[in-house]
């Protein structure tokens, strides 16, 4: 009897990658160095604004593997060493570097322009044998056992596999009307723009993501070159309608109001638009399917305090491309397995920056966190989830319990100086 041959049904393209961000760009180029026929729709126009411009170290590694990690490099963007974190009264101040991380060789990334870096990476995708199409919008898809069907342009295309990485318009989510987890964070806004003249730290801190807190959210001071730094402030929904809910006016008012931020600010001259986001965390509970993956913030997209967006993007992108290409491989589609194991994981990345996230935003888990222990290595623990490291060894792993331990005994005994917001009642930062 002769063996049974499974064949593989006839398709336009192999793979069809909805968003051309980094995602789509990582995944699309892996698959397309593999031997596949990828086409990747991207609805804008690149390079475009984009906000999220911070990477991480151990996000360098996926930049590899897909082939564009040279190109980055040599695209002159800022380097980034690490981190620092400041209370917005000036009172409290912490600085991070990578390299003090529990994985020193992990010790630089890049701070990035994302009309620069994004478009670096879908022409960088096109090389390796992506068909890009820009200003190209998805309008339907359909998907059944055999793969996918999706209609741009008044025209439709199949492929065996679809990619989601659409970003916060979440296409496939909500075409299948997927179902959502209640991550009970509340609702914020963020509103940031360019800056230029915008004070700077000297030597390789200069490159530094610098982080303000405030008694009702936070700032980012980014800087992407020698001029050009990205400013953003996240604050409560609640307390952005009781501002008066004028974007510009309660960025302005909270400048104005924060013994930290007027100075960096006072010289500093905005070069573009305010642009604002809003009610931004959400999460599929599902993120796969037989013949669908959803990758970043097309799966979930939760504040960005410790600039994850595009870490969690291209490392998703890469482990989507990976599953894809095992399956292809054997002519089938994913497994209930592959499918559960994938979201899962993804979720389990996930949740490191919500606990992390919800420290971040109580006063006492982060007078903690500013407040670092010296002793059991803490110091270099968090460095190292600053740095993106998500595999959370042993070694690592009780470190981090230890840590969120000391800030929940933070809340009956005071293990350190609690936090203090009033303007009127600071002393100098210490740098």
């Amino acid at each position: 009897m002769r063996p049974v041959v499974l064949m593989k049904p006839a398709c336009d393209f192999d793979t069809i990658i909805i968003g051309g961000g980094p995602g789509g760009s990582t995944a699309g180029a892996l698959l397309a160095r593999a031997g596949q026929r990828v086409l990747i729709l991207e609805k804008e126009t690149f390079p475009r604004f984009h906000i999220g411009e911070s990477l991480l170290p151990f996000g360098n590694a996926v930049l590899e593997e897909s082939g564009a990690w040279e190109k980055v490099r040599a695209a002159g963007f800022m380097p980034k060493h690490g981190t620092e974190f400041m209370v917005g009264n000036a009172s409290l101040f912490h600085r991070f570097w990578f390299r003090d991380g529990l994985f020193p060789e992990f010790s630089q990334a890049f701070q990035v322009e994302r009309s620069k870096f994004d478009d670096l990476l879908l022409r960088h995708a096109a090389e390796c044998g992506c068909d890009v199409r820009q200003n190209t919008a998805a309008t339907r898809v359909e998907l059944d056992e055999s793969g996918a069907r999706v209609t741009f342009a008044g025209q439709t295309t199949r492929a065996r596999w679809l990619l989601d990485a659409s970003g916060r318009d979440t296409f496939v989510g909500r075409a299948l009307n997927l179902p959502k987890e209640q991550l009970d964070l509340p609702k914020r806004i963020a509103v940031f723009a360019h800056y230029e003249g915008v004070f700077r730290n000297d030597g390789e801190a200069a490159g530094h993501i610098s982080i303000v807190r405030l008694a009702d959210g936070w700032f980012w001071l980014i800087p992407l070159d020698g001029r050009k730094t990205s400013v953003g402030m996240v604050c409560s929904l609640a307390g952005f309608k009781a501002a008066g809910g004028d974007a510009a006016d309660c960025f302005e008012q909270t400048v104005a109001g924060s013994r930290e931020l007027r100075p960096r600010l006072q010289m500093a001259r905005r070069v573009g638009e305010f642009h604002t986001t809003s009610d931004y965390t959400y999460s599929y509970a599902t993120l796969a399917g037989p013949r669908f993956l959803l990758i970043g913030d097309a799966g979930a997209f939760i504040d960005p305090i410790f600039s994850s967006g595009v870490f969690i993007a291209t490392k998703t992108g890469a482990m989507a491309s990976r599953l894809i290409l095992h399956a292809d491989a054997r002519h089938r589609a994913l497994t209930a397995r592959e499918q559960n194991g994938y979201t899962r994981e993804v979720h389990r990345i996930r949740n490191i920056y919500l606990q992390m996230i919800r420290t971040f935003y109580d006063n006492d888990s982060f007078a903690v966190f500013m407040h670092p222990v010296s002793g059991f290595r803490l110091v270099a623990t968090i460095n190292s989830i600053l740095a993106g490291n998500t595999q959370q060894r042993f070694g690592m792993w009780w470190r981090v319990q230890l840590f969120h331990l000391v800030c929940r005994l933070q809340r009956r005994v005071n293990m350190v100086e609690p936090l203090n917001f009033a303007e009127e009642e600071t002393v100098p930062a210490v740098s």
